[in-house]
């Protein structure tokens, strides 16, 4: 109260009364425990039980029920935040590069923490490390040796359309192995043959009849471990994950997309395109919403405001309605909650207009407080990027399925438009989105 008069007091008399004021109620109101956070962040591994003290009273606040518990809760981690936020900002970042000789902590870390396509081998590992692959991590000076952002690239000839371009890259298996892994797809792959470059994303089917000495099977590996400039025109940023929980909310990721593009500029001069290939968390339940939605609404005898089907999709979907199912509707949700659309050809090829239509109208018209609702197109784009293109089929995993019916887009980063794209989007809203993407959202339009 006392602060409070003073601070009217001061308005009256002078303006430099008034700041003086007013740090003096800013210090009042500073929770006692501020100093001690400080004190603790300045000790060593401080800073890292802080990161982990912010993880559990975040959980905490989730898991309590209790307004005041809740509301105490919110002030610790408000004043975690802060600290940290000044504390990791970019100049207090170490960009490293991560390879197969790197200590084998980091590798291990490095492997335990990949959160968008999870690598369940050393073999996997090791090929995330290889020719052709970069993978990078910010540290931090406060904790060495612990990986804060990683993030994945792959070095290409084009901008990829599939994960599985990336991830089943045979460069390092045996010409012996039987088919791919299969833990990355749903498909029984064909027996491998060749292996893939950069310039040939399709597995080669070996000659029949044909057999591979040893000598020549070690002079591929040899060969294989060389990156070959000239066939490298592109980088595309597969996976990039935040470890650390307690750091949630403190933007680091597109500081360290930005510092690997400087990196990679250097190694490759001539390298000018940039593009993510991202996944799409929550298209599919936004979906099924939509569908369920729609469907009650007609079951109520009302038309619903918006349509999830357009009347020539319904056309070419109602060949393959049952009996059984209402309408073609109740089909499309059955066909979204099995995923048997993926595993019947006919389905599929009349399953992908309508999905690519909705995932373009998901990503660009789907709004949270006026920005993209979907939280890794937001991401990118307050970063200023491009909404490039949607992918069908680019993940058929069961993760990628569940998630957005296999579909991954990419945000292509034009590098001397980003700083224009990100202000725009942040100030404006508006989202910068490529002529084909566009087309999906208007097809009629975008056939003619």
């Amino acid at each position: 109260m006392g602060c409070a008069s003073g601070i009217s007091t001061a308005v009256e008399k002078s303006g430099a009364s008034f700041y003086v004021a007013a740090d003096r109620m800013r210090t009042a109101l500073s929770p006692k425990f501020k100093t001690l956070f400080v004190h603790i962040g300045r000790v060593k591994d401080g800073v890292k039980f802080l990161v982990d003290l912010r993880a559990d009273v975040l959980n905490c606040r989730m898991m309590s029920h209790n307004e005041m518990e809740c509301a105490l809760y919110q002030e610790l981690n408000a004043t975690l935040k802060e600290l940290l936020m000044l504390w990791f900002t970019v100049g207090f970042l170490n960009l490293e590069r991560i390879t197969w000789t790197s200590p084998c902590d980091l590798v291990q870390k490095v492997s335990n923490y990949e959160a968008v396509h999870k690598i369940r081998t050393l073999e996997d590992i090791k090929r995330r490390l290889g020719p052709y692959r970069r993978c990078y991590i910010f540290t931090h000076n406060s904790m060495p040796r612990e990986p804060v952002v990683v993030l994945h690239t792959a070095l290409m000839s084009e901008i990829a359309a599939s994960i599985h371009s990336i991830i089943l890259s045979p460069r390092y298996r045996s010409l012996y192995t039987e088919g791919y892994p299969d833990f990355y797809s749903v498909e029984t792959r064909s027996p491998p043959g060749l292996p893939l470059t950069p310039t040939n994303p399709e597995p080669q089917e070996p000659m029949q009849g044909a057999s591979v000495p040893s000598s020549s099977f070690s002079a591929s590996l040899l060969d294989e471990d060389k990156e070959d400039p000239t066939q490298i025109s592109c980088a595309v940023f597969y996976s990039i994950t935040s470890t650390q929980k307690g750091l949630h909310g403190v933007e680091m990721g597109n500081y360290l997309i930005k510092s690997v593009v400087r990196k990679l500029q250097e190694e490759f001069p001539h390298l000018q395109k940039f593009s993510s290939l991202s996944p799409i968390p929550g298209f599919r339940d936004w979906l099924l919403f939509n569908v369920n939605h729609n469907i009650n609404a007609r079951n109520a005898g009302e038309e619903p405001q918006s349509p999830i089907l357009l009347p020539e999709e319904v056309t070419s979907l109602r060949p393959f309605k049952l009996a059984s199912q209402a309408s073609v509707l109740e089909f499309f949700k059955d066909q979204l909650l099995t995923h048997d659309w993926y595993r019947d050809q006919n389905v599929k090829e009349v399953m992908k207009g309508p999905l690519l239509r909705l995932c373009a109208h998901y990503l660009y018209v789907e709004k949270r407080r006026k920005l993209a609702l979907n939280p890794v197109a937001n991401f990118h784009l307050s970063n200023g990027a491009q909404l490039f293109r949607i992918n069908f089929l680019a993940d058929t995993t069961h993760r990628g399925l569940q998630q957005s019916c296999s579909m991954m887009v990419n945000y292509r980063y034009f590098l001397e438009f980003t700083e224009y794209n990100s202000r725009n989007y942040v100030e404006n809203q508006q989202i910068s989105v490529s002529e084909s993407v566009l087309n999906l959202l208007n097809p009629q339009q975008g056939g003619s």
